[in-house]
């Protein structure tokens, strides 16, 4: 059964995966990927609570905001609207990297609103390496139809857990990790081709709010969580560093990320009782997907990831050969639907 559901604000669609049942959790995602890189840690937190595991406007499902956003609270805003849309009454918030800070920003607008947040991979960074990050960690990867930003995305993925930030590769940047496999490193490839031409409008506006201050500011109960084998460990470290009021605390969570999805889900789990149950608004409507696009003479299978990722490069020249007339955003779009719907 699908769990795809939608709302619409302003005449734009706000979707999302429900499950479950109890009070309402949202989840919100890291930047630039969808709803769906949580849905193991919904169905993990799904007999507690009912999960609402939302794509950010602009990304995944979800329509975008129609315009390029100054800062996050443009993000908080449609999203509180959305919320109302659902009908959920002071929900839980759980956020990852950009989801995490469009949680503390909600939080900060909407205190009222808010049962409590738990906080994964939230740092903050000085406004000196925060300006170089703006400066060189978003390159433009708008489609073109030679594929040629194929190569800027894969070298993106290949050294994002190499480095951290991937665009600084210095050894005081240095992960000193093995690299992931190639089929890991696809995923992550697909999720940014997916976002398109404006995946870094949240990104850039969570980098800009990863600061201490807004954490120091909340009057919500939180609970950041600190996983030893984070890529940004240094940096949520830096965060912890600072002095937060009471209802601020973290949770420390070692070992391999089996044992980190037990012990966060087990911690958020242990919270659910006392939460308000979630009463499901009538405006929640159920999400179809658009048909498929016709584009290529015979069903054949994608080419499989390879660790020097020139199979994207494969791939786009058989979709632009096969289809000649298709623009380099619509050859984006086969290509990302070949790789999720293969047969």
């Amino acid at each position: 059964m699908s769990t795809g559901k939608y709302v619409l604000v302003d005449s734009r669609k706000v979707h999302f995966h429900m499950m479950g049942k109890g009070p309402a959790l949202l989840l919100f995602h890291p930047s630039p990927h969808t709803s769906e890189i949580l849905l193991p840690l919904a169905k993990e937190l799904a007999s507690h609570y009912t999960v609402f595991s939302i794509d950010t406007p602009g990304y995944g499902k979800s329509d975008a905001l129609g315009f390029e956003p100054n800062a996050l609270n443009e993000y908080t805003d449609f999203l509180h609207k959305a919320l109302k849309e659902m009908g959920l009454k002071q929900p839980v918030f759980y956020g990852s990297a950009t989801g995490a800070q469009i949680a503390i920003r909600y939080a900060l607008e909407y205190p009222d609103d808010v049962s409590c947040l738990f906080l994964d991979n939230a740092a903050h960074f000085d406004d000196a390496l925060r300006s170089q990050i703006l400066q060189h960690y978003f390159p433009d990867l708008r489609p073109q139809l030679n594929g040629n930003h194929l190569t800027q995305i894969w070298r993106m993925v290949s050294q994002m857990f190499q480095y951290f930030p991937w665009c600084f590769t210095t050894d005081e940047y240095a992960l000193n990790r093995p690299q992931l496999p190639a089929a890991a490193l696809h995923y992550i490839a697909i999720d940014y081709l997916k976002a398109g031409k404006h995946y870094d409008y949240a990104y850039k506006a969570a980098f800009q709010h990863e600061r201490a201050t807004f954490v120091q500011q909340l009057k919500v109960p939180t609970t950041i969580f600190r996983w030893n084998n984070s890529i940004i460990t240094r940096y949520v470290d830096d965060l912890l560093a600072f002095e937060f009021p009471p209802n601020v605390s973290s949770f420390e969570i070692n070992g391999d990320p089996t044992e980190r999805m037990h012990l966060m889900t087990q911690f958020i789990k242990d919270k659910a009782e006392g939460f308000l149950v979630c009463q499901v608004s009538e405006k929640i409507k159920p999400y179809a997907d658009a048909p498929r696009i016709a584009y290529l003479k015979e069903n054949n299978h994608p080419p499989k990831a390879t660790a020097d990722g020139l199979y994207l490069k494969q791939a786009w020249d058989a979709l632009v050969l096969q289809n000649p007339t298709l623009s380099a955003e619509e050859i984006q779009a086969c290509l990302v639907d070949w790789y999720t719907n293969p047969n």
